[in-house]
């Protein structure tokens, strides 16, 4: 059984409002992952993470989301300018990736002339970059719920 796409039976074959399923973009990714690590992200995001887990939920990510995560965590390993150690370790690096690998994300496939020319007119419609229409578009196709920290970006998502 389905309701606009999503699954709302759970792993024990109970029926569910809806198993949370969302898009998320790379900055609320990221700092539900980092807040582990460090004490400058936020909480909030790490929460809404764990809940999806528990529920066995499915977070939905464009393809360019894994070009992103790849630069957060270089330059989260990276020293800093100064010289200082960077945010996180090369042992924390690959724990990290290792966590990453063992959750529930579904990956869009490679988006046809359609989709890119919609995320074109996305990003030209909502003034976005068109990385950030990549996620707006996923989510409206998708008809799922959208986690981001990026206010134009939020805004665009709560107007469609």
């Amino acid at each position: 059984m389905s309701q606009n796409g999503h699954i709302i039976i759970d792993s024990d074959g109970n029926l569910e409002d809806s198993l949370p399923i969302a898009v998320v973009d790379t900055s609320y990714f990221m700092s539900a992952i980092l807040a582990a690590y460090t004490s400058d992200e936020n909480s909030e995001a790490q929460g809404f993470l764990q809940n999806l887990i528990e529920k066995n939920g499915q977070i939905i990510v464009p393809q360019l989301f894994w070009f992103e995560i790849g630069n957060v965590l270089l330059n989260a390993v990276k020293p800093k300018k100064d010289g200082s150690a960077g945010r996180i370790t090369k042992a924390q690096l690959n724990e990290i990736l290792m966590a990453i690998s063992a959750l529930p994300i579904y990956t869009d496939l490679q988006p046809d002339s359609e989709t890119r020319t919609r995320i074109l007119s996305t990003a030209l419609d909502s003034n976005l970059t068109y990385y950030d229409a990549t996620y707006l578009e996923l989510a409206r196709r998708k008809d799922v719920e959208l986690k981001t920290w990026d206010k134009a970006l939020q805004a665009a998502f709560d107007e469609s």
